[in-house]
């Protein structure tokens, strides 16, 4: 990038993680991280789904320490052992998402959940939980916008000022924002 001036650097990302195909877990977190050093020292584009990427600090610690000395090449074999079985403990979980079922969200603090919608993209409770905490506050529809909405999006813009956050991911939580604005107005 230095001699070449305005020339960018892309690439793919699935043959860093072809080997765990299938395994929607670990393929994600190795892009997660991956992504999270690349772009601190020049990668401009990436081909993968971002917006399914999960957040760095979603990712379980121990999954991040495995991904992290696969992609510096520490620890060699070990690692590599190390994330076979890893894989194989979170075979089951897999193929599935990690969404909260509608028990395990209502559990949370309200204003824990209109964070979380709006921090990790998620719409599929927004409305309600604008029309609860609405009713429950008797705050205007302003002060909802500009109070708890307007701070997670102050989380998102940390997230992704510090590289922890991809555009994809900014663009799910305007999303589940607007949505929120919208049933407010």
């Amino acid at each position: 990038k230095e001699k070449p001036t305005g020339a960018h650097v892309s690439g793919g990302l699935s043959n860093l993680s072809f080997a765990f195909r299938g395994n929607r877990i670990i393929r994600e977190a190795m892009h997660s991280v991956f992504l999270s050093y690349a772009t601190q020292v020049g990668l401009d584009m990436g081909i993968v789904h971002a917006g399914n990427l999960p957040l760095l600090k979603d990712i379980d610690p121990t999954l991040k320490q495995l991904c992290d000395d696969l992609i510096w090449n520490r620890n060699g074999d070990v690692v590599t052992e190390q994330l076979l079985l890893y894989a194989e403990a979170v075979k089951g979980k897999a193929g599935k998402k990690n969404s909260s079922s509608v028990d395990d969200w209502s559990k949370k603090p309200l204003n824990t959940r209109l964070s979380d919608a709006i921090v990790n993209g998620i719409d599929k409770y927004i409305v309600a939980d604008v029309k609860e905490f609405q009713m429950t506050t008797r705050i205007e529809p302003l002060e909802i916008i500009e109070g708890p909405l307007l701070d997670a999006m102050g989380i998102v813009g940390d997230l992704f000022g510090s590289g922890k956050m991809f555009l994809p991911q900014v663009i799910k939580s305007a999303r589940v924002m607007k949505r929120a604005v919208a049933y407010l107005t």
